[in-house]
């Protein structure tokens, strides 16, 4: 897709992200265009999970900046009219007791629920958990779930949802490894195929080339360093966001990848 012919889905102008006592983004000037996939790269507390939670409106930011969907403030939105724009997943994904996974997902289908039928709902409902590999487990409650099962059906909600943004906050950290694949490959096909946008937080930096375009790499004295991946992403970069020696490999099949040194 060219970049400069695709439309903005996200501006962020100006933006801090503060916690009690310290800055943890400083003036955030990012943009984010159809169709990309972003990688939110950076140490555990840099920021990364409040910055998604703030921009996919979960979170109130108090501190000075402004946030923007699709041209329009994010203030402008209502929660149901948020939701037909972006899905967010949250990193440790919560469900009641007793609540099973397909509800988690038929509720990510809410805002429409008067331009569709029950049935168009539950049928939509169950092709994303089947797109996680969980339809098997519909009728599963939430407590008897592994941490990696509660993450699929996370993300079978937010898949569900058809929304031209997906905020997806560590998908990958309760997967096995054939999982972790399959879901970025789904994300890739997913952008590719109907230009939905992916932002996503990531701390497995050997999966940062199987599919991201973009990366946001949040450094210790809260700047940050905003491109693509064959600009920004690279061992000494790495190393000044992670705070520890990074060295780029091959794999036989010609892949780059990025490991501890």
């Amino acid at each position: 897709m060219n970049q400069s012919s695709s439309s903005i889905i996200l501006e962020t102008k100006n933006l801090d992200i503060q916690v009690p006592g310290r800055t943890l983004i400083k003036d955030l000037n990012w943009t984010v265009r159809e169709g990309e996939r972003w990688c939110l790269i950076g140490r555990n507390g840099a920021g990364k999970s409040t910055l998604l939670r703030i921009i996919a409106g979960v979170q109130e930011n108090t501190a000075p900046g402004d946030v923007f969907w699709q041209g329009q403030s994010l203030f402008n939105f209502d929660p149901e009219g948020l939701a037909k724009i972006r899905g967010y997943a949250e990193q440790s994904p919560i469900g009641g007791v007793g609540l099973r996974a397909i509800d988690a997902v038929l509720a990510a289908r809410w805002p429409w629920h008067q331009e569709e039928s029950g049935v168009e709902r539950l049928e939509l409902a169950m092709s994303a958990l089947a797109l996680c590999d969980v339809q098997h487990l519909a009728l599963s409650q939430w407590q008897n779930l592994s941490g990696g099962e509660r993450q699929r059906v996370a993300l079978a909600a937010c898949f569900a949802q058809n929304t031209r943004a997906l905020i997806l906050d560590e998908p990958t950290s309760h997967l096995d490894v054939g999982h972790q694949i399959t879901l970025l490959n789904t994300l890739v096909e997913r952008s590719e195929s109907c230009g939905q946008t992916i932002i996503a937080s990531l701390h497995e930096i050997g999966l940062i080339g199987r599919g991201f375009t973009h990366a946001l790499l949040l450094l210790d004295d809260a700047s940050y360093l905003s491109g693509t991946v064959a600009e920004i992403v690279n061992p000494a970069n790495l190393e000044k966001s992670l705070g520890h020696p990074i060295v780029e490999a091959r794999t036989s099949t010609g892949q780059i990848i990025y490991v501890a040194a």
